[in-house]
């Protein structure tokens, strides 16, 4: 690389990381739901579009465009140090649609200041018409190759270590750097301003190079987005899963521009620009068909869009767990990137040819904008409207068509040779997407998407012969009709139920397969019932666990609620008897906000007097020191706690006023629908529930002294808890909870049942080094098999 692309190299770098933390920051304050995703998106989107559109008359007209360049990049620097205060006063702002105006009005200006440097790129990069097509490729391949780095830094490097404050300050301090660099290393020569030529014609914004830009922004991000969602299924939904899978689409594209500068470099004259863009088009979705196909003889499947499953492999470590997503990224994205990489300069290259007299940065501000702008409603678009509508299948289909016929726009084609090729890609597009032979002893019963979420619900076939119903939720079992699972399920919202004892009003966080909800319904005082779900795709989900789940989404006391759980907790003025939360796994993207001491401490205002809360904890998926991050958290924000034990999930319980327990719980009768229900998972009295407690408030406390409440600008649980997920079964924090000191501390009429349960739980730590699905098999018969 030459100094200059060094320069451009670095400002994509900081803008990546500049873009996640503030998604990852705006959510938190939006909400996590797709509204709220919609417009980080659409801001950044249009305020890079707008950017570059707007700023090309400036950079047409400056005399010194190094300095405005650096003078861009220092304010984009400050702005991004800033930011963090500026985030803190949109707390207090009341309404959905005056945050989300305010959150505009917060990413525009950096947003708008980063469209504007790419016409002042190619001001001072290019030095004549002729050097348009290998310059802009250069500097273009440059920036984006940075950015690629800067997706993986900020999910890697800069988060986890510096929080999400401390990443903006990190990048902020490369950005000034860049400045630096830009004003030691930029060329000179370029800086005189050109002779004013005549203002563009009115055609031009009819031009079909422009219109072919725009379908192949919109092509790539929908790509991108149904790729992604595809992937995280089989890689798991981590921030390092999405992070990789982005650093590969953007590394495809910047190799792409990179090659396109390599061979405009070389003595030999390359095609036409007007030739490269047509090829790049007509390319890019055969080389998506083919990467889907490698794929998925890759995975080994048969269907690409049945059921797919997490495949993230434990106990190799990180440096294999982010080999084995880059390796699938790549086999389905990196060709086609670099397809879409290729067609951008040699777009900006063929203007110039076909507009000599307009000014070199109005058709590249011209062209970024178009091109932009088809990116953002490419991705919209997948996300919100073919995904939810369509599913991935046809929603693929109809997003590979997009660039096979924004080829044929292209200006000088035969269009009858190329006419007939599109419908042998259209024959090859049908055989590679068409739905494969079911799999043997597993059943799709119903598969439903959003922009969010993909759900699918299937059956399959247990140790023992029966049939076992499963959610997934993109990829990730989250719940089962497996006994063990039902268990947890049911105790969630039993145990707080009874602690508490006279529950009316109750929310829970997390719809999953209904369960916990339905659970509630069992307590005879309750009257109404509230679920914040996050994912629409999730209630055709549970309706098909409405055997196990009390039909809860059609009784008369639910409320179904489509929102971020937290954000709507956090906005409303309503008080609950009982709160509970069955959120998804601690590794998966954003589910960290889930888990911090600021949400915590809402759910504790948000409960009525002498109200209980619980909280889901899987305790074979986090390690020693993520178990304690969370016990400390929710021990700072609640008075009285303790931890329970379902089978080898935890179960934490919080209130601001000491709950019934001990003795009294032993003493309870159960209500008859209550005692009916527990009976399913062999709990048939307060004796057999009290015996399942693993730690008071004093016990939970001592065992997290050592570790520090998560805060929301440093949520460590989201990047340590995907490494603790790799490792396996954590059998150190379920020893922990079958510590058999503890029974002592229990009311002595428990004590047997106590020290029973604990010992089927060492058993089944002893059986897992044969294998965890058949040691869980035979805890779950041990327990169920547990008499009164």
């Amino acid at each position: 690389m030459r100094k200059s692309d060094l320069v451009f190299f670095l400002t994509g770098v900081v803008a990546l990381v500049y873009e996640t933390v503030w998604a990852r920051s705006l959510t938190r304050i939006l909400g996590s739901d797709a509204g709220a995703a919609a417009i980080v998106l659409a801001t950044f989107m249009a305020g890079l579009g707008l950017g570059g559109a707007g700023a090309s008359r400036w950079a047409r007209s400056t005399r010194r465009p190094v300095e405005l360049f650096a003078l861009l990049e220092l304010f984009i620097a400050a702005w991004a140090a800033a930011s963090p205060f500026l985030m803190g006063l949109l707390h207090p702002i009341d309404g959905f649609a005056a945050r989300a105006a305010v959150s505009a009005a917060l990413l525009l200006p950096p947003t708008l200041a980063m469209g504007a440097t790419f016409p002042l790129m190619g001001r001072i990069a290019i030095p004549s018409a002729a050097a348009t097509h290998g310059e802009t490729a250069a500097f273009y391949g440059a920036n984006t190759l940075g950015a690629a780095l800067g997706a993986l830094l900020a999910a890697c490097v800069f988060m986890p270590l510096l929080g999400l404050s401390g990443a903006l300050y990190a990048a902020a301090l490369l950005d000034v750097v860049a400045a630096g660099l830009a004003l030691a290393w930029l060329p000179r020569e370029n800086a005189t301003p050109e002779v004013e030529r005549p203002s563009p014609p009115a055609s031009m914004w009819r031009d079909p190079v422009l219109a072919v830009a725009f379908a192949l922004g919109a092509s790539s991000l929908a790509i991108e987005v149904l790729s992604l969602r595809l992937l995280v299924t089989v890689t798991g939904a981590s921030v390092y899963a999405f992070a990789l899978v982005l650093a590969v689409f953007l590394c495809g594209i910047g190799l792409g521009g990179r090659q396109l500068a390599r061979q405009r470099g070389s003595a030999t004259r390359g095609p036409r620009d007007l030739d490269i863009l047509f090829y790049c088009a007509l390319c890019a979705p055969l080389l998506m068909l083919v990467g889907l196909w490698t794929l998925r003889a890759q995975l080994g499947e048969n269907d690409l869009f049945g059921s797919l499953a997490n495949r993230v492999p434990t106990g190799a470590g990180l440096a294999r767990l982010w080999a084995t997503h880059a390796l699938l990224a790549a086999l389905a994205l990196l060709a086609p990137a670099f397809a879409f990489g290729m067609a951008l300069p040699a777009a900006a290259a063929a203007l110039v040819e076909r507009y000599p007299t307009v000014p070199r940065e109005t058709l590249l501000g011209r062209l970024y904008g178009f091109n932009t702008f088809g990116a953002l409603c490419g991705s919209l678009g997948a996300a919100f409207v073919l995904l939810p509508a369509l599913g991935p299948r046809r929603s693929f289909a109809i997003v590979l068509l997009v660039p096979a016929l924004a080829a044929l726009l292209v200006p000088g084609r035969r269009l009858l040779p190329w006419a007939l090729g599109l419908l042998a890609g259209l024959g090859a597009s049908s055989w590679v997407l068409a739905p494969g032979e079911p799999v043997r002893d597993r059943q799709l019963i119903l598969a439903r998407y959003d922009a969010h979420t993909s759900a699918a619900v299937e059956e399959t076939r247990a140790f023992d012969g029966s049939l076992v119903r499963t959610l997934r939720v993109n990829g990730k079992p989250e719940a089962s009709s497996a006994p063990v699972d039902v268990r947890l399920q049911l105790l969630l919202g039993h145990i707080p139920g009874v602690l508490h004892g006279d529950v009316e009003t109750a929310l829970v966080i997390g719809l999953g397969s209904g369960m916990t909800a339905g659970s509630l319904l069992d307590l005879p005082s309750m009257h109404a019932l509230t679920i914040f779900e996050i994912s629409p795709a999730i209630e055709d989900a549970a309706r098909a666990f409405s055997d196990w789940n009390n039909a809860v989404l059609d009784d008369p006391r639910t409320r179904l609620v489509f929102a971020d759980g937290r954000h709507a907790l956090a906005s409303s003025n309503a008080r609950f008897d009982l709160i509970t939360a069955d959120p998804v796994h601690p590794w998966t993207r954003g589910s960290s906000d889930l888990y911090t001491l600021e949400h915590f401490r809402s759910i504790a205002e948000h409960l009525a007097p002498g109200g209980v809360a619980s909280q889901w904890l899987p305790l074979y998926e986090l390690s020693a020191d993520d178990l304690e991050t969370v016990a400390a958290t929710w021990c700072a924000a609640f008075e009285h706690t303790s931890a329970w034990l379902s089978a080898y999930d935890l179960i934490l319980v919080g209130a601001e006023s000491p709950p019934r327990g001990g003795e009294h719980l032993v003493d309870l009768e159960l209500p008859a629908r209550l005692r009916a229900s527990l009976a399913r998972v062999a709990i048939h009295s307060g004796v057999d529930l009290q015996a399942l407690q693993v730690a008071g408030d004093a016990e939970l406390r001592a065992f997290a002294s050592g570790q520090q409440p998560m805060r929301d600008d440093d949520p460590v649980l989201e990047f340590r808890a995907p490494l603790s997920y790799l490792s396996g079964y954590n059998t150190q924090v379920l020893r922990w909870a079958a510590r058999p000191e503890y029974v002592s501390e229990l009311p002595e009429t428990c004590r047997p049942r106590a020290v029973q349960f604990r010992a089927a739980l060492g058993r089944f730590l002893d059986q897992l080094p044969s294998g965890a699905g058949r040691a869980a098999a035979n805890y779950g018969q041990e327990l169920l098999a547990m008499r009164r």
